[in-house]
């Protein structure tokens, strides 16, 4: 726990970006990037900036970290935080994670090269500050430390603590922000020269990730790249995977010979349904099929459970489930759903109101 605490202070530079409600530049900061040799990218932005925001309005989940109403049930010093970073003044257009190879990470050897972007207006001077000012009491030897370096000519911070560690590797991240509009969290200084080069000098873009990008009303847009190759990779033991053959014969062939998974959170154009769409590449047009039925095979007990359903939530998922179409087309297989959105948004503002 002391670690977590740690990490979510060091984190807090640039983080903050993410509630957010939202200077000349040199680079494009217009939409989210991906780098060579990444695996899986997740790109969100606020649904205030899809077909979704008369909804948000009407339930008053359009406020993020600034909103009157989310300020109220705010600790004091978190008060303090929002009026010291101007976050009511701050914008935050989108917001992307991106991962490397994660083979070496399972096994416990090596972080993955991890990048978070943030198109921000943020201060990031500001935030360090912050994040200094809370460190400051700390008695503990191994919180972190901010010290300001540069990076392919930018001016970056490095965060420094002998607990961030994946086996026997010490772990140092790095922060920076291009032109205060894009705030960059790297697992080290090696990524961030690449997100630099990505940003600033439109160099070492993922063909893999080519067509990745946020559709006019996509809230989340999730894709992974040779799923069933970085599978193979992080677990050598083959037969971990056997199991999977008890409830799908093959199954573990299956998932070694899956390409590419692309999925979709996103609202109506008229904005009166959110969707899922999911897209899974297989090996062949067989396993494609095959995944469709288990697919299929899964959603009719689900969908039985939930018939008579009386609690609000459960009557939710009844609706989704009943809605869920699953195909399969050549060596992919996809699914998609849909919710009424002013259904779903009321839910959620009532389960939030509860938790109050």
């Amino acid at each position: 726990m002391k670690m977590i605490k740690q990490m979510a202070c060091a984190a807090l530079a640039a983080a903050v970006a993410v509630g957010i409600t939202g200077c000349g530049s040199s680079g494009d900061y217009s939409k989210p990037k991906v780098a060579e040799g990444t695996v899986l990218a997740l790109a969100s932005r606020s649904g205030t900036d899809t077909s979704l925001a008369p909804v948000l309005k009407k339930y008053k989940m359009d406020g993020g970290w600034t909103s009157e109403d989310n300020l109220k049930q705010m600790p004091a010093e978190m008060k303090d935080v929002v009026k010291e970073l101007e976050l009511d003044k701050t914008d935050c257009k989108w917001m992307v994670l991106t991962v490397g190879d994660v083979s070496a990470a399972v096994q416990g050897k090596d972080a993955p090269d991890v990048a978070i972007a943030f198109a921000t207006t943020l201060s990031l001077d500001k935030a360090v500050a912050a994040c200094e000012k809370k460190l400051k009491d700390d008695k503990d030897a191994g919180k972190p430390e901010f010290k300001k370096e540069t990076v392919a000519g930018v001016s970056a911070y490095s965060i420094n603590s002998k607990e961030f560690k994946v086996g026997e590797k010490t772990v140092v991240p790095f922060v920076a922000s291009l032109d205060g509009q894009l705030i960059i969290i790297t697992s080290s200084k090696a990524v961030l020269e690449k997100q630099i080069a990505l940003y600033r000098d439109g160099k070492g873009a993922s063909a893999d990730f080519g067509t990745f990008a946020l559709g006019a009303n996509d809230a989340i847009r999730v894709k992974a790249v040779k799923v069933g190759e970085n599978v193979k990779k992080s677990i050598p033991d083959q037969e971990m995977l056997k199991g999977l053959t008890s409830f799908l014969p093959d199954g573990d062939k299956l998932v070694l010979g899956l390409g590419s998974l692309d999925l979709a959170l996103s609202a109506s154009a008229d904005g009166k349904d959110v969707k899922l769409d999911l897209a899974v590449e297989t090996a062949s047009d067989a396993e494609a099929t095959k995944l469709v039925e288990l697919a299929k095979g899964s959603l009719t007990p689900l969908t039985m459970m939930v018939k008579d359903a009386k609690d609000d939530g459960m009557k939710l998922a009844a609706g989704v489930l009943r809605s869920v179409k699953v195909e399969g087309k050549g060596k992919v297989a996809s699914l998609s759903a849909a919710c009424p959105a002013d259904d779903l948004i009321k839910f959620v503002s009532e389960q939030k109101k509860n938790l109050k």
